[in-house]
């Protein structure tokens, strides 16, 4: 009995103890934390009269011991550490310290980091990209930077519409050069090739370190035809940021356009080495191969070329890409069911390849004459890459073939009346479905357009002898369709009532 009493005696003068030893330790622990969040907020300010004073490697010292610290204070270090290492061009220290930044904040600050750090995985090539994505939505769900985020990820996804309304959210709430960039990118994604390059053109002169908008920038460039000025760009954000992985993929694109596929393979190659799981990449050196084949056509080896890639569609059977180059080797041998056979199959394996969809319209159309067949891949084509032209401008062939003018009217209006088109084909299409709709005034607006653009055009001229025909201005009908006949146009109805007008017969 006096033992169990000894023990709960000793027992009750041990509580007083703990219970100090408790509080010494809370106190060690706030002091501890209070002492580390001090160092974390002197190197922001620290880091900020560096970057003052021009010293930016001084202030990236700072901001790393900074980041070490506890607390939001840290946090903020690590964004701020993230985003001059983002302007420098070494984004995989940019995803490191934006990462590091994420974990030690929350709410807006977490969703900022987090944005931040998915625009910088994306250009880098990262999988990781559109989850990280999403995690800054979570954070914060009307913040700027998960917007923009968000609207990089909504356009890869074949969302463009989202896209552009998740940066133009951003664009209103002071998002600035990162807002403008998404938005140039969706709207890429949308095929309005005019807008994303004024939005681009925005966020490189908003913020020059910017390398998403310059990347961006270089594939409309190359888009519209204009890949030399696109090259020049490129070159700078890989001199500048040797990770970039979306560069090297874009500049091998823009030397594949300027006919440089062996150098282009050397970038592909290096996006592909540098990516993390990124299929884009892996396919772009098979992709590069095939323009290296497709190569040999323009110097009119064209067995060389079906050869080449006959080799690669067996090394890689699965790839819409090598199929579509077989394709278009087989179109140029006149080998026509062949081509049908591989883009089929190219059909199969990439439904939403807009070039597979517009070279099978091509085929049904111009080899095997049969504008029916024809139409819903070239339907398919536009729809799925609506700024070009060329799809559009055969797809509107294809209606006049299958006497649906009324539809092509529409379509070629709306090509024809871009700005800066100059196509000839473009308006004797138009002018020929005008005159298969009988409205003839209309047809000779647009196919004197044709003849101007295209003077040797037996064609235009044929068909602006028939507008005139139509309006029975026998003087105007002589002229144009005297031209075609001079050209060549044999054609024996239009050669036929042209004799008769010249023999002095009315046009009744």
């Amino acid at each position: 009995m006096k033992r169990w009493a000894w023990l709960l005696a000793a027992a009750l003068l041990a509580m007083p103890a703990a219970a100090d030893d408790k509080k010494k330790d809370e106190k060690k622990g706030k002091e501890t934390s209070a002492g580390q969040a001090a160092p974390a907020q002197d190197a922001v300010k620290e880091a900020e009269a560096k970057l003052a004073a021009g010293d930016a490697d001084g202030a990236i010292g700072v901001l790393e011991k900074g980041l070490g610290g506890l607390g939001p204070a840290a946090g903020e270090a690590g964004l701020r550490l993230g985003r001059l290492r983002e302007s420098r061009g070494e984004l995989d220290l940019a995803v490191d310290a934006y990462k590091a930044a994420a974990g030690k904040l929350s709410g807006a600050a977490k969703g900022e980091a987090l944005g931040r750090m998915a625009v910088a995985q994306d250009t880098r090539g990262m999988a990781d990209a559109a989850a990280t994505a999403e995690a800054a939505a979570a954070a914060d769900p009307e913040g700027v930077w998960p917007a923009i985020a968000l609207s990089y990820r909504r356009a890869h996804e074949g969302k463009p519409d989202e896209g552009v309304a998740l940066a133009q959210k951003a664009l209103a709430a002071g998002g600035g050069a990162g807002a403008q960039s998404a938005l140039g990118h969706a709207l890429e994604a949308k095929g309005e090739m005019a807008g994303s390059e004024a939005a681009y053109r925005a966020a490189v002169a908003a913020d020059a370190s910017a390398l998403a908008p310059v990347i961006g920038l270089a594939t409309v460039l190359r888009k519209t035809g204009r890949a030399g000025e696109a090259e020049p760009l490129l070159k700078k954000v890989i001199d500048t940021s040797p990770g970039a992985v979306e560069a090297y993929k874009e500049m091998a694109r823009v030397k594949m356009a300027l006919g440089r596929a062996q150098e282009a393979l050397g970038d592909a190659s290096i996006a592909a080495a540098m990516s993390e799981n990124d299929a884009d990449a892996q396919r772009m050196v098979v992709e590069v191969k095939v323009a290296r084949a497709l190569q040999a056509l323009g110097q009119g080896q064209t067995d060389l070329a079906v050869q080449d890639l006959t080799q690669l569609r067996d090394q890689n059977p699965e790839s819409a890409d090598v199929r579509l180059g077989l394709a278009r080797a087989q179109i140029a041998r006149r080998d026509g069911d062949g081509a049908l056979a591989e883009l089929a199959k190219a059909m199969e394996l990439d439904p939403k390849n807009a070039e597979v969809q517009y070279q099978l319209g091509w085929v049904n159309l111009v080899m095997k004459a049969k504008p029916a067949a024809a139409v819903p891949p070239l339907e398919k084509a536009a729809a799925l890459d609506p700024g070009n032209a060329a799809y559009r401008t055969t797809l509107g062939a294809a209606l006049n073939g299958i006497q649906s003018f009324d539809r092509a009217i529409d379509e070629l209006s709306k090509v024809t009346a871009t700005a800066g088109f100059d196509k000839p084909e473009g308006f004797l299409y138009l002018g020929q479905a005008y005159v298969g709709a009988k409205k003839y005034k209309d047809a000779v607006a647009a196919l004197e357009k044709a003849t101007t653009l295209a003077p040797n055009n037996d064609q235009a001229w044929a068909f602006l002898g028939w507008a005139y025909f139509g309006l029975k201005d026998a003087a105007n009908f002589t002229r144009a369709a005297g031209k075609a006949r001079s050209l060549g146009y044999k054609e024996a109805t239009l050669l036929q009532y042209l004799k008769r007008v010249e023999g002095g017969e009315a046009i009744k």
